[in-house]
């Protein structure tokens, strides 16, 4: 005997026009992932069983079925939409329980939207208030967008959109869910809805909502009619009345039970505690808040000590270095072990007593915009830490010198492995490429959306992206970077920083900088890790053609995979993946910036290859220049 619980919670919503409920549908979209145990199997087989039985009692539109212990135990959900009828409403349920038996047989996670009327979903984790987006679909309409209208219906779908995203997540547990339309000329109109779980938050539902609608901007702003489906929350639009909107209005929510996630009875609040957990989190608060202002105080008191006194810093957060232990450290900073030089620094590799090996980049004080730019980086790494960026360990400062330490990274640099040794690129395969795609992407995303300060890092290159002993890669050098208003994505320079082959044209011509001048440089940096080589050292042709121009000529052509290293091997079965990330270079170096994605979407490009990405248009001039870059 087993039991099986169900937890009647909302009717939701899913569009489209009302199909027949004769339990043989296929689904508009169905996924199906990994492998099931022997066990998790049986707990699953037993709900779906009882499901398609037609003896469980399914009187509303939201339904939750859990069977067995963890860690086989089996989840299953089913949504169906509010206007659904509750004959028709079953009816599917118990079609799309059948159709998960019979074609994902092995797998022990699955999802399938049953042509908008509902969706289904069965996990071997819990599915209930979870965030994942990972199992997901994009629908691009078939038709598109008439010339004359293409802008004034993507700003008409994107204010109708925006507004009934605000409205699904403002509902309540019995019904997150908003539907409308607006005509953009006398034929065209559009008609949409949005849809949350109500078991999700009101912030996460705004949350998923609003990615849902970034992505469709991406990849499908010139066609009518486009959708997003994703676990939690979807978005769905077309250019004719798909749902009686007069109808949908005037069904009131049905009253079902909200949905309250079980607490153990031992666990309960006792009368009175809310109010010591209110006053202890408002005391969090305010402690935390005059933290933030004691630091931010001391952040800007340290930088003015700096320019008043050049052989002290002080810095609350890192260590200051002896500089005799520095010296011992790179065996007084012998050529032996040097790393690496530049135009005003030099990088040692050094062992500190205990063991630990570090790298010291020696800055020459000669001005004082070495001493900024040594400032700069301090006051910058002070509040980042995130996985792929280089981590600080300290600083010293000695007369003349100043030095800045850091955690050793044994591989060194990208560059290294992309200028003139082909032996090191043997070890750059597919798989680990790809892999350090993401980890830039990752690090970029955190500068520009995550971290304390939003941060324009305007000199991304391969030289500055740094290798761990797992050829995991950490974003470097910070010297030249600059950080703006949380609020703020763009600014402008007279003086122009950065290398010119990774600058965009609006940032080498008119100093205009933004988050997307560094989205820009990620393009270059990945179609040259894509190659296998630099931009600076392409040539293509007796003309030169540079890598960018090649690039896009073979994208245009149809045989985009002469642009892949030749030397990587099993390139037939990377293909799909290979071809993604050059659209995704392409779209990164558009001459528009506002034509570039963010660097949120392309690490939501990166890892979702069910939607479909918008096609590229030709690349921006890169500027190729002697004149000496600071």
């Amino acid at each position: 005997m087993f039991t099986l619980n169900v937890s009647l919670i909302l009717v939701l919503v899913f569009s489209t026009q009302i199909i027949s409920t004769d339990g043989d549908k296929s689904f508009n979209c169905q996924i199906c992932e990994g492998n099931r145990t022997n066990a998790y199997s049986k707990n699953l087989n037993s709900i779906l069983s009882v499901i398609t039985s037609n003896t469980t009692e399914i009187d509303n539109g939201f339904y939750n079925f859990s069977l067995g212990q963890e860690p086989n135990k089996a989840y299953v959900i089913a949504i169906c939409r509010r206007d659904l009828s509750l004959a028709n409403c079953r009816s599917n349920i118990y079609g799309s329980a059948s159709n998960f038996q019979e074609i994902c047989l092995s797998s022990n996670e699955s999802v399938g939207y049953y042509n908008s009327e509902m969706m289904f979903r069965y996990s071997y984790k819990p599915i209930l208030d979870i965030r994942d987006s990972k199992l997901n679909c994009t629908y691009i309409g078939p038709w598109p967008a008439p010339e004359p209208y293409i802008e004034k219906l993507r700003q008409k779908s994107t204010n109708l959109l925006s507004g009934l995203i605000k409205k699904a997540a403002a509902g309540n547990s019995r019904d997150k869910s908003a539907a409308g339309s607006v005509n953009v000329s006398a034929s065209l109109s559009v008609y949409a809805i949005t849809m949350c779980s109500p078991d999700l938050s009101p912030s996460y539902c705004f949350t998923c909502l609003e990615g849902a609608l970034k992505t469709l901007q991406i990849c499908c702003s010139m066609r009518q009619g486009p959708s997003i489906y994703i676990p939690g929350c979807l978005i769905e639009t077309e250019n004719y009345p798909f749902l009686n909107l007069a109808t949908w209005n005037s069904i009131p929510p049905s009253p079902l039970i909200p949905f309250t996630p079980p607490i153990p009875h031992r666990r309960r609040s006792k009368p009175g505690r809310g109010i010591y957990i209110v006053i202890g989190v408002v005391s969090v608060l305010l402690v935390t808040a005059s933290l933030f202002l004691y630091f931010s105080r001391r952040t800007k008191q340290n930088k003015q000590e700096i320019e008043k006194n050049n052989d002290q810093v002080i810095c609350m957060d890192f260590k200051q270095f002896d500089f005799s232990a520095v010296q011992a450290a790179t065996h007084n900073f012998s050529n032996t072990k040097r790393l690496g030089i530049e135009s005003s620094a030099r990088v040692y590799k050094g062992m500190l007593p205990g063991g630990q090996e570090i790298a010291v980049k020696m800055l020459l004080k000669i001005d004082k915009d070495i001493k900024r730019k040594f400032d700069n980086e301090v006051l910058l790494l002070t509040n980042l830490q995130h996985r792929n960026l280089v981590k600080l360990l300290g600083f010293c400062v000695q007369q003349d010198l100043m030095l800045l330490i850091y955690e050793f990274l044994p591989n060194e640099s990208l560059d290294k492995f992309l200028l003139h040794d082909t032996a090191k690129r043997a070890n750059l395969n597919w798989e680990t490429r790809y892999n350090v795609i993401q980890g830039i992407a990752r690090g970029l995303s955190y500068l520009h959306d995550d971290s304390l300060l939003r941060v324009i890092h305007r000199d991304l290159k391969p030289s500055n992206i740094l290798l761990d002993v797992d050829m995991k890669p950490k974003i470097s050098n910070f010297i030249k970077a600059t950080h703006v208003h949380e609020d703020q994505t763009r600014g402008a320079s007279s003086t122009i920083k950065g290398t010119c082959w990774y600058m965009p044209p609006e940032y080498g011509q008119q100093g205009q900088f933004s988050v997307k001048s560094d989205v820009f440089s990620f393009g270059v940096l990945l179609l040259e890790i894509i190659c296998g080589q630099m931009i600076g050292c392409f040539s293509e042709g007796e003309h030169g053609v540079n890598l960018l121009s090649y690039a896009w000529s073979k994208w245009s052509e149809g045989t985009a995979l002469d642009v892949v290293d030749p030397t990587l091997d099993r390139i037939e079965s990377h293909k799909t993946q290979m071809l993604r990330c050059i659209k995704i270079a392409m779209l990164c170096v558009q001459e528009n910036p506002t034509h570039r994605p963010t660097i949120a979407a392309v690490i939501y490009m990166l890892n979702n290859d069910m939607i479909t990405i918008e096609e590229p248009s030709k690349p921006a001039h890169v500027i190729y220049s002697t004149m000496t870059w600071i």
